[in-house]
């Protein structure tokens, strides 16, 4: 356990340093000017847009709890708890002790930790999902509103990897053809059934009949999320509208999944430096007013509504049901993976040529 805290304490160490790096190249004096005069109160509905969209993604988590068969082993109310709890694990690098939750759930319900793994892998693809099912359609929607010039090929292209990544997951005889290969080397023998119950976990997670209600409950979240984007600008002068929710959808969720390849902690810097690009080369030629200082301020306030408000409201959730989300068989279940992951690690390095 105290590993999985220290990963977590490096996450925000990092995560110091790189905010500290941005705040070094911006305007720092106009940028608190901006803060001072911003009207805070219309930060009351974007909280509760927030409020909302975690609330989607919460049903997201527990039906994949029903998909994998732990949803009648926990209670909704427990379910909750680790789920909320889970945002203060996101700041770890790469989001590593995300798999914290995988651990949790084998002791609450006894579900293997290669059968529940996936789950956590699988909301980052359906979020991947829908945020590009969201961009490509506010793309096509609004038009010479989103103008990207040449780039507009990797929009298309990224939707199509997609597509063929998930169409691959469920070759069943190509995977286990991988898998065989495997099973027949002395070394990894022992790792073949827990890679083939990781494989078919996966691949019944990631089924075209469960990757649709997922899909959309983080799409409609994710449009939700675009909304209280719209009302940040809107403390800026800009006035909310069809274009300029289009193109929040289309910011939002292209920095979201550019903060999430990055492996920065949380996304930390990565999403405010991408997002505040993206302002400038989509909303600021239409609205003037939009200076380089303004559109960093609007992706930092909405970077800590987005990130940093959760991992708060998840470490205080973690402080306040710690007896119930780290029981005592947390640490043996922990001290089990991490032997197996070191004797992974001891295989595999003696396997490699000298």
């Amino acid at each position: 356990m105290q590993k999985y805290r220290n990963r977590i304490l490096i996450g925000f160490a990092v995560v110091f340093v790189i905010y500290v790096g941005l705040l070094l190249f911006a305007n720092t004096g106009e940028l608190l000017d901006h803060l001072r005069n911003y009207p805070w109160m219309l930060l009351v509905p974007v909280i509760l847009l927030k409020f909302c969209a975690w609330f989607l993604r919460f049903w997201r988590w527990h039906y994949y709890l029903w998909v994998i068969g732990a949803h009648t082993r926990i209670s909704v109310f427990d379910s909750a708890i680790l789920f909320v709890a889970g945002f203060s694990m996101a700041v770890s690098p790469g989001k590593i002790a995300e798999l914290l939750k995988a651990v949790i759930l084998k002791v609450k319900t006894g579900v293997p930790v290669a059968r529940s793994a996936p789950v956590v892998i699988a909301e980052r693809v359906v979020d991947g999902v829908a945020v590009l099912i969201g961009a490509v359609v506010a793309f096509f929607l609004a038009g010479d509103n989103i103008n990207l010039g040449d780039y507009r090929f990797l929009i298309v292209l990224s939707a199509i990897l997609l597509g063929v990544g998930l169409i691959s997951v469920q070759i069943r005889p190509l995977a286990y053809f991988f898998l065989n290969l495997l099973g027949k080397v002395p070394v990894a023998r022992r790792f073949y059934q827990p890679l083939v119950d990781f494989y078919e976990s996966s691949r019944e997670i990631l089924q075209l009949r469960h990757v649709i209600p997922t899909s959309t409950l983080g799409a409609f979240a994710h449009l939700t999320d675009a909304l209280g984007f719209c009302i940040i600008l809107s403390g800026f002068g800009l006035e909310i509208t069809w274009v300029l929710y289009l193109q929040a959808v289309f910011i939002t969720g292209l920095t979201a999944a550019v903060g999430a390849l990055s492996g920065s902690p949380n996304g930390a810097g990565v999403t405010e430096v991408s997002s505040s690009g993206m302002i400038m080369a989509i909303i600021a030629p239409q609205h003037a007013s939009i200076t380089w200082t303004i559109a960093l301020t609007v992706a930092l306030i909405d970077g800590f509504f987005h990130k940093w408000f959760r991992v708060l409201v998840g470490t205080l959730v973690a402080i306040i049901f710690r007896n119930r989300l780290f029981p005592s068989a947390l640490d043996q279940a922990l001290a089990e993976v991490e032997q197996e992951r070191q004797q992974h690690k001891t295989i595999t390095t003696e396997t490699l040529p000298a």
